[in-house]
């Protein structure tokens, strides 16, 4: 099988079919769609339902996201994972089929991502988020947030299991970590300058409504890959600037000054 969409989900069925259905419109051949719910309790049994043979799904109780996620890319048959949460959707019906091109280009890319937009809950348009080239890893740790929208990225399968998948002790930044590991490991990473995937941001979200514990977080991850690339005084400088400036916009937003975007 050539690509598995992985949708976590929990208590998220306002927004489930959207997402689903943005894969589905990809039309990729041979590809399948697998849903973990976390034991949801509102109508996100009835959408999965509604969906019949099109997709394959699991609602059961689980450790968090991380553990879901993980536990849908083990259950997946696809050579390459395309993760993108419930509130998320792709852009248009080629979206992916962009990344995949990248890795039919060339046989030893592990990695191929996009760019991507935030949006709000009715889908209006607060603003791009761009991805960019990465050089060496460092460059990911030294960012002040992520580099890249994460359901803008797709990956090989083998790669992320190879890596251990994602780290469960965490609950705000998995995704940012995991792409240290991904991309220190990987053979060959593109990076497509076409928009990929939009992220819902709303209340609910965890980067909004924990965003302080959020930023502690990714302190902690920041700090150990620090010591594992042996960051030098230069890039370990520019690394604590960027986790003052995501304080700083935390700080604006807590108070009124800013709106979360």
């Amino acid at each position: 099988m050539r690509v598995s969409f992985v949708i976590p989900t929990r208590n998220q069925a306002r927004f489930l079919a959207h997402c689903i259905d943005s894969c589905l419109a990809q039309r990729i051949p041979d590809s399948e769609i697998i849903v973990v719910d976390g034991a949801s309790t509102d109508d996100t049994r009835d959408v999965l339902a509604g969906y019949g043979d099109q997709i394959r799904w699991v609602s059961e109780k689980d450790r968090g996201q991380s553990d879901a996620i993980n536990k849908g890319i083990r259950m997946a048959g696809g050579e390459l994972i395309a993760w993108i949460n419930s509130d998320d959707y792709y852009v248009n019906e080629g979206a992916v089929q962009r990344l995949v091109d990248a890795f039919d280009a060339e046989r030893d890319v592990d990695i191929a991502y996009g760019n991507g937009v935030r949006v709000a809950v009715d889908g209006t348009e607060l603003g791009p988020y761009r991805a960019r080239p990465i050089a060496r890893v460092a460059q990911i740790v030294m960012h002040p947030a992520s580099f890249v929208l994460q359901p803008a990225v797709l990956f090989r399968r083998q790669l992320f299991l190879d890596v251990g998948g994602l780290d469960e002790s965490l609950h705000y930044t998995m995704d940012y970590e995991l792409w240290i590991r991904l991309f220190a490991a990987a053979r060959v990473t593109r990076y497509i300058p076409n928009l990929i995937a939009c992220a819902r941001y709303h209340t609910d979200a965890k980067s909004i409504a924990a965003m302080g514990k959020q930023i502690r977080e990714a302190l902690v991850v920041k700090r150990r890959a620090a010591d594992v690339l042996g960051l030098g005084l230069a890039d370990r400088t520019l690394m604590y600037a960027g986790v003052a400036s995501m304080g700083i916009y935390w700080a604006a937003v807590r108070f009124g000054a800013l709106r979360a975007t």
